[in-house]
């Protein structure tokens, strides 16, 4: 084993212990206050979520972004349901069903983004700065899309209320499709 990989294995084996303390302690913790596990199902599977993302992009050899969004892909809607479900028992009155009118759409969107932007790189072999033009571009439907659902309005509206957003997600656009272009240029 190299050097290099008995460090990533010392690196992950650390950063599993402090995620199980964390773990441990906001479990007893809650379960000591409050008798029942409360609020510690959102910060258990908060844990849970960014810990595995986390080692996904992190400790992954190869392919750490698709990974990344293999876990995301995942856990965002089982997260989204402990969410939900953690409020609407321990935090409202009249609880509030958010998941499939408004958390489900927003989530699919996300994860649809994602894997458009991964099979434009892996299919089209674009280098990065063209990989990351498009993905600014590819952004913007995704965040009217996110708006328009999460703020129940027109997507008029969305246009509206994401204007900075947009403009910025078009520069981006534009910078990292050009530096895509000098790039291809330097390397023929």
């Amino acid at each position: 084993m190299k050097h290099s990989d008995k460090k990533v294995n010392v690196g992950r084996k650390f950063f599993w212990i402090l995620f199980f303390l964390a773990f441990a302690i906001t479990a007893v913790t809650n379960l000591a206050m409050d008798q029942q596990f409360t609020w510690f199902r959102i910060v258990g599977s908060s844990l849970i979520f960014g810990g595995m993302l986390l080692d996904a992009l992190l400790f992954s050899k190869n392919y750490r972004v698709i990974h990344s969004v293999s876990v995301f892909t995942a856990l965002i809607i089982p997260y989204f349901m402990v969410l939900e479900r953690t409020v609407n028992n321990y935090y409202l009155d009249v609880p509030i069903y958010w998941l499939v009118p408004i958390g489900l759409p927003i989530a699919l969107t996300w994860i649809a983004y994602f894997w458009i932007n991964i099979g434009t790189r892996k299919i089209l072999h674009w280098n990065m700065g063209s990989c990351l033009g498009i993905a600014s571009l590819l952004a913007i439907p995704a965040v009217l899309v996110t708006n328009t659902i999460a703020n129940q309005g027109s997507i008029y509206n969305s246009i509206e209320m994401s204007f900075i957003t947009i403009v910025t997600l078009l520069a981006c656009g534009g910078i990292g499709l050009i530096a895509g272009l000098f790039m291809r240029k330097r390397s023929h």
